[in-house]
C-alpha cells in the first residue's frame, strides 16, 4: 500500500516562487527580499546578522509600490497556514512568530500594508489585490 505524503514546500521555495512571480507579472516594481531565512555558511550568516535591525523582525518581502494611501506592501512569508496558525486560528505562541506579528502590527501602524502570507497562492493573491488598488491616497 502506498503512503500519501502531504507535500509541504520549504519557506525558501515559496519565497523564491513569489519573487519570480513579481519579476514576471510586475516587472516594473522594485522590491526587497530579505535573505535571513536562507541557509548560508555560519560566517556569512553572522555578518548578515550584524547588519540587521535588532529591535524588530524584518519581514521577508517589501514591495516598494505605494497604493491607496499605503506606503508599501510588506509580506512575512510562511510556507503554509499550519506553520503560522494554531487550530483556533491564532498565531502560534512561538517567540519568533510573535515577534514577526509585532513587527507587522508596528509597520501597519506606520502606514504600510503589512501582512503574513501563507504559501505561494496566498502571497500571489495578496500581491495581485494590492496592485489593483488605485495609486495615491485614500481621500
Amino acid at each position: 500500500m502506498m503512503k500519501h505524503s502531504h507535500f509541504r514546500p520549504k519557506e525558501e521555495d515559496v519565497h523564491r516562487q513569489v519573487c519570480e512571480y513579481i519579476d514576471i507579472q510586475y516587472n516594473s516594481v522594485i522590491y526587497l527580499s530579505d535573505a535571513s531565512g536562507v541557509r548560508m555558511p555560519i560566517g556569512l550568516s553572522k555578518k548578515c546578522a550584524r547588519l540587521r535591525c535588532k529591535n524588530y523582525k524584518i519581514p521577508d518581502l517589501i514591495i516598494l509600490e505605494p497604493r491607496f494611501g499605503y506606503k508599501a506592501l510588506i509580506i512575512e512569508i510562511k510556507r503554509d497556514h499550519d506553520e503560522l496558525y494554531d487550530k483556533k486560528g491564532n498565531v502560534r505562541n512561538i517567540e519568533h512568530l510573535q515577534k514577526q506579528k509585532e513587527s507587522l502590527q508596528y509597520l501597519s501602524s506606520k502606514g504600510y500594508y503589512a501582512v503574513f502570507g501563507c504559501g505561494f497562492d496566498d502571497c500571489k493573491w495578496m500581491i495581485d489585490e494590492y496592485m489593483k488598488l488605485p495609486l495615491g491616497s485614500k481621500e
